[in-house]
């Protein structure tokens, strides 16, 4: 699978959520979306109507790779969790895939694919924790070089639910061995944005199949992000599993999704999820 890099250039992260999303409406904006934004950011995924039983069904079976904040009535492009917003153009960049095939890639829309019979679903986003990471002294690697999160597809299996099955993506930062306790407990309080990572070190990295890329500065997603000195890398799950579901199963149709790295911004507080499902 390819990479996709997304890194670009970044406007005030002072920006509101709404004001934000009208730059990326107009074009302003059309890569990554890390430090953005102080709201929760989202992960988008748009499948036809028929399948979205399932795949609310492979959300509550992996609750910690796609934790569901939203989904839609078909035909319904507008998100509850962000003020006028429209799902079709409120992301710097979409990826389109026809029967299970990666077609189109960093469309600037997604108005002409989108029908009466599309049920959009987002799904939390790791982007969403970093600005208490940042808080708290361990701002990541990658926002300090505004970089996207690098991205790795890893050999977990989903539990499958339906016609979907694959497996785990996981997004990597990295930290000082003796600061892991802390990173663990401040994401581990983001339960809908992934929670606190799932492994951590060398030897996890062998054991969920990704050390190999790593080590040769290969990525499946996202930018490469140097792992500075003394540092080891830090695994969450990822909303961009259900891409790889989506290929894994060759669904029939046209379904839509984010690029990865660019990230629909909600007008939510990321520390308050009394409002998700």
């Amino acid at each position: 699978m390819p990479a996709l890099i997304t890194s670009y250039s970044s406007p005030e992260p002072e920006c509101s959520s709404f004001e934000l999303r009208r730059k990326i409406r107009r074009g302003e904006i059309k890569g990554s979306t890390s430090g953005l934004a102080r709201t929760m950011q989202a992960n988008l995924i748009v499948l036809p109507s028929r399948y979205a039983k399932d795949f609310r069904n492979l959300c509550m079976r992996n609750p910690v790779a796609c934790p569901l904040l939203e989904y839609t009535t078909p035909g319904e492009y507008r998100s509850r969790l962000a003020a006028e917003s429209d799902l079709r153009t409120d992301i710097p960049a979409y990826n389109v895939f026809k029967d299970g095939k990666l077609v189109s890639r960093r469309k600037s829309n997604i108005i002409d694919e989108w029908t009466n019979d599309h049920v959009g679903f987002l799904i939390g986003c790791s982007y969403s924790f970093e600005t208490a990471l940042k808080r708290a002294g361990l701002e990541p690697e990658c926002s300090k070089r505004n970089l996207a999160v690098p991205m790795y597809v890893t050999n977990i299996r989903l539990n499958p639910a339906g016609v979907f099955s694959g497996y785990y993506v996981v997004s990597m930062r990295s930290y000082k061995p003796c600061d892991i306790p802390r990173v663990r407990e401040i994401t581990g309080e983001y339960i809908k944005q992934h929670g606190e990572p799932i492994a951590w070190g060398w030897e996890d990295a062998e054991r969920i199949g990704v050390r190999r890329k790593i080590e040769l500065d290969q990525v499946d997603f996202g930018d490469v992000v140097p792992i500075p000195e003394g540092e080891i890398p830090v695994f969450w799950a990822c909303g961009v599993t259900p891409q790889v579901a989506v290929q894994e199963s060759r669904l029939k149709g046209t379904v839509m999704s984010h690029l990865p790295g660019s990230m629909f911004v909600t007008d939510l507080d990321p520390e308050d999820e009394s409002l998700l499902l």
